[in-house]
Formats: C-alpha cells, structure tokens, sequence
C-alpha cells in the first residue's frame, strides 16, 4: 500500500506487447525493466486463466506510460500484435510522448508505418549489451557524451 493507494492500482511504466513466439524475450525484457526499478505489465505473468483477454489488454494499454512492442518477423505478421501497436502508435500520434517504443529482437523490416519510429535494437549483441540498450533507450533522458570527431577537411595532395 503506497499512499496513492494499493500498488497495483498505480500506472505502470511499461507494457510489453509480443508474440507468443518471442514470449522468451519478451520476460527477459520486463525482468530486466523490472530488476531496474520499474512497474512493467506482461502478458505472461499478469493475465490469468479465465479473464477475459480483451479487457486485460485494454487495461493494460491504458494504464501504463509507454508501451514495448517486442519487434519480430512473428510479431509484425500477427493480427493480434498489430492491433495491441496500432492501439499505442495511436496514442503517439495524438501526442503522448513514446507511447509507443520499439525493441527489436530479430532481423524484420519494421517500415512503412513504424518505420519513422527510433527503435531499441538487440538484435546480435550480447546480453550486458543489450541489457545496456534497453535500459538507455527506455530512459526519460538521452545520456549524451559527445566524442570530439576528427576533422573532416584538410589539405588535398
């Protein structure tokens, strides 16, 4: 119990939307979310037999600051994932911010309408990488250390 009222009542940060196929990334994703101190829903802990899947889904989108989409082959090809992301794109597209963030986790062509949107990439790294990458990707703020370039122009011989 916080003084907002009891803990699960409170808006989550994340949902993680995926496909059943990615279910492994998808626990991995919310477990280190989870492990860096913030609120995640998931379908494979929160949803329980016998609820009614629509209704959880619809509260879980509408109660939490942003939303994951898990991108795969399998999941930009399923009807289900694509309602869950259009349903949070939407909610970018009138203005909340990062509604609606990509993390990719397998080779797939992400374009045309989600391919504006700046996605969080593990495909091919290792696991202290790509924990690096998710958790500076779901940051509120951009860590910038800009290295000082070497100069591009120069003398010609």
């Amino acid at each position: 119990m916080t003084e907002n009222g009891p803990t699960e009542n409170r808006e989550k940060d994340f949902f993680v939307t995926y496909n059943g196929k990615d279910e492994t990334w998808a626990k991995w994703i919310a477990r280190t979310l989870e492990d860096a101190g913030y609120r995640t829903t998931i379908q494979a802990w929160d949803f329980r037999p016998g609820d009614n899947f629509m209704a959880e889904m619809d509260k879980a989108l509408s109660g939490c600051r942003h939303v994951l989409g898990v991108l795969s082959p399998h999941y930009l090809s399923s009807m289900f994932t694509q309602a869950e992301w259009t349903a949070a794109y939407r909610q970018t597209l009138l203005g909340k911010e990062r509604g609606f963030i990509p993390v990719r986790v397998a080779e797939c062509d992400v374009a045309p309408l989600l391919g504006p949107l700046v996605y969080i990439d593990l495909v091919e790294v290792e696991e202290a990488e790509a924990r690096d990458r998710l958790l500076s990707g779901v940051s509120p703020s951009i860590a910038r250390t800009p290295r000082v370039p070497g100069f591009p122009g120069g003398a010609r011989r």
